[in-house]
């Protein structure tokens, strides 16, 4: 089944692209002359699109207090255009790519949205390498995003692993049961549909493809994939995790370390993320 996955998303055009607005907007970030004007004028273009940007902009998620944006050229001056474009992600996305109803729309989203979140805040103490910090939200965003793929590609057979597979009772990890079924799991999907169909950057396919391996740990040089996937086991420890989990959970706890945080600074962490979610909670 492997091979006509592969061929499928190769070949067959009716996998969802990104949207306009997000590519314009990518464009924008790689362009070194672009400013807030390029930007103000490329997101007023969708007065729908500017007023969630807004009410986001001005949530807990990010940093919203007492000097709120009335408008989106005062969001971006605020954030700045990376996180704009985070934003934009953010609200475009979920409406973009249909989740299964096995999933629902907004566990499956909000397990995406806690591992961007957490991510962001884990990379921006380990990482020095600019383009993986500029990375780690929209790599924590669509980690998962191969799970969607399925669907997509094979409806029929993804439904039938869906309704033959109880995971609850698995002790395998869920990334086992995909390929025992279908010859390649979401992870490996996931990266080859976003190299494939995505203008995303190499280190944000590196880490989707690795998101399920090895988290940051000490005295180990980290990289975005390390923190990527620590910030979806942490996820998952909290119950901040999407519906196929198994009962295997490789959680090695020694990230705490790594990280140079205690587990009541972890914890603290997790309460500020589950208060973002609920944030951006109408917009999933």
């Amino acid at each position: 089944m492997k091979e006509l996955i592969l061929k499928k998303l190769r070949t067959e055009g009716y996998l969802p692209p990104l949207p306009d607005v997000l590519i314009a907007l990518q464009k924008l970030m790689d362009d070194p002359d672009c400013d807030v004007e390029d930007a103000r004028r490329l997101i007023a273009s969708d007065p729908v699109l500017s007023s969630r940007i807004i009410t986001m902009a001005n949530s807990a998620l990010f940093g919203g207090g007492r000097d709120l944006a009335q408008d989106i050229e005062d969001a971006i001056v605020r954030l700045g255009v990376g996180a704009v474009l985070e934003l934009c992600y953010t609200v475009e996305l979920p409406g973009s790519i249909k989740v299964p109803q096995t999933f629902g729309q907004t566990r499956f989203w909000k397990h995406g949205l806690a591992v961007a979140i957490l991510s962001r805040e884990l990379g921006s103490k380990v990482l020095t390498d600019t383009e993986d910090l500029d990375s780690c939200y929209l790599a924590g965003l669509v980690h998962d995003i191969g799970l969607l793929v399925y669907d997509y590609l094979v409806p029929e057979q993804f439904n039938q692993f869906l309704i033959t597979t109880d995971f609850n009772a698995s002790d395998q990890p869920l990334e086992t049961l995909e390929t025992n079924f279908f010859g390649i799991n979401h992870s490996e999907l996931g990266a080859t549909y976003l190299k494939e169909w995505w203008p995303v950057s190499a280190n944000v396919v590196e880490a989707v493809v690795g998101h399920c391996g090895v988290a940051l740990k000490k005295n180990q040089t980290p990289n975005l994939t390390h923190v990527v996937s620590t910030a979806n086991q942490i996820a998952n420890k909290y119950g901040l995790s999407h519906p196929l989990e198994t009962k295997h959970e490789p959680i090695d706890e020694s990230y705490l370390e790594a990280l140079n945080m205690s587990q009541e600074e972890m914890d603290e962490l997790v309460d500020w993320t589950q208060v973002g979610l609920l944030a951006a909670e109408s917009v999933l």
